[in-house]
């Protein structure tokens, strides 16, 4: 379930007279179409096209001077003497008192633009369209540039329906028609007043109003469990790998009580596992080498590249299908590079640590990435995956590094995973399957 765009589609209804029961009026009474106007949609025939101008106000930052003039009286602390200057910075902020301060010489120069609570403030430089109403912080508050500071003409335009509108894609691709062309996009207060739009009775403002508080009050109510079954669900998958590699997940072996698993006096176990099983070393179990990079300064390496070259942004989901890279036959062939042929298990051991995908084609990598091969076929390549998968905790923990972390091939190759024998290593993963399946239907019903 995609909220956001539930929330659009409101708006958008809303804007159209389709969210509440509107007046009833003769139908020989037209909405008012100006001449100079095309309407995107049709409304309410109690309702009217109107220019912003025509019922608001449009103030933009008014001070005798330039901002960078006052620059040496902003303040980063808080005082009572001292007016908040808000800021495009603020529009997305939780008002956590990190604001900047003008003091009252400032603020003497910024009356003009004063705010008071639930204002409507729109930034018209940049970030275009980008709207908040202003909270009661209890202090004298002043618009910043780069913002215009939007209130009703009159008591007939309830403030919150504006602010609804404003926040709609209808006014989004209006803003669009009267924005510069400039590197940095924007907008004056001149043009803003020039945009139509659609304007019921205040009656009608009111229940529009009300309806959609409701429907995002309950929008946000699902956006929380969303996020709430989408966190569970990924601490379920952990919780079930965890239970696998444990022995927990389905039934293993039954073999005499005195036979134990093989530990290596190298290694402490950090849980136990069935007597059938044993610890090993990724290195015993696998052929393991990492990728290349063909020189990026000899063009015959890249240019009409058909090998497959794969980067970690590449390694997105357990299957690796693509790549975003090609190299030629001279670039494998004058490089690090290798060819890992389709179902080699992949694993990243620099920067993003940890992450792991199977491939689907034949490709090759950088050197962030190394391909895992089983030795034998009585080792399950899905089950290794598994088992790297939730090894990806204990792989951050060592990887070296201040800025990046990173592990060698050493390292991985001297990691111990639990190993059941092949019989369970199959009916392991089944189940795994089975149970992620049914969790990501879960999730893409969301």
């Amino acid at each position: 379930m995609n909220t956001k765009h539930l929330k659009a589609r409101i708006l958008d209804l809303a804007l159209q007279g389709k969210l509440v029961e509107n007046s009833k009026i003769p139908n020989d009474v037209k909405s008012r179409i100006p001449s100079d106007f095309n309407p995107p949609f049709e409304i309410p025939n109690s309702w009217q096209w109107v220019k912003l101008g025509e019922i608001v106000s449009v103030t933009d930052f008014v001070a005798n001077g330039s901002f960078a003039t006052l620059r040496e009286n902003v303040k980063y602390y808080n005082e009572k003497n001292y007016a908040i200057l808000v800021r495009l910075a603020d529009f997305t902020k939780n008002w956590d008192n990190n604001y900047i301060y003008c003091d009252k010489h400032a603020y003497d120069f910024l009356k003009k633009s004063s705010l008071k609570p639930n204002d409507i403030v729109m930034c018209n430089v940049g970030s275009l369209g980008v709207t908040f109403k202003v909270p009661d912080l209890g202090q004298p508050m002043t618009l910043a540039p780069n913002s215009i500071l939007i209130r009703p003409l009159n008591k007939n335009i309830l403030n919150d329906f504006l602010f609804y509108l404003f926040n709609s894609l209808f006014f989004k691709n209006s803003l669009n028609t009267i924005k510069s062309s400039t590197t940095q996009p924007k907008f004056n207060k001149t043009d803003f007043k020039t945009i139509y739009i659609p304007l019921p009775p205040l009656d009608e403002q009111e229940k529009i109003v009300k309806k959609i508080d409701e429907l995002f009050s309950q929008i946000d109510i699902l956006e929380t469990s969303k996020q709430s079954l989408l966190k569970n669900i990924k601490h379920t998958k952990t919780r079930i790998l965890d239970l696998a590699l444990q022995g927990k997940l389905v039934k293993n072996s039954r073999i005499p009580n005195d036979v134990k698993s093989r530990i290596p006096s190298d290694f402490n176990p950090p849980f136990k596992i069935p007597n059938s099983w044993q610890w090993v070393k990724l290195g015993d179990i696998c052929e393991i080498s990492s990728g290349g990079t063909p020189s990026r300064n000899e063009a015959e390496f890249w240019e009409n590249g058909t090998i497959p070259w794969l980067k970690i942004a590449d390694i997105k989901d357990d299957y690796v299908n693509s790549s975003s890279e090609f190299i030629t036959q001279k670039g494998l062939e004058n490089s690090s590079a290798k060819i890992f042929k389709k179902g080699t298990l992949l694993f990243t051991i620099f920067a993003t640590l940890g992450e792991v995908a199977i491939l689907n084609i034949d490709a090759s990598t950088n050197q962030a990435i190394v391909g895992l091969t089983p030795k034998k076929d009585n080792y399950i390549t899905k089950f290794i995956f598994f088992a790297l998968k939730n090894i990806k905790n204990s792989v951050n923990l060592i990887g070296r590094g201040a800025t990046q972390k990173n592990i060698n091939q050493t390292i991985l190759k001297n990691f111990y995973i639990p190993l059941p024998p092949l019989d369970e290593q199959e009916k392991i993963v089944k189940k795994i399957d089975e149970l992620f399946e049914i969790l990501e239907i879960i999730e893409n019903s969301l």
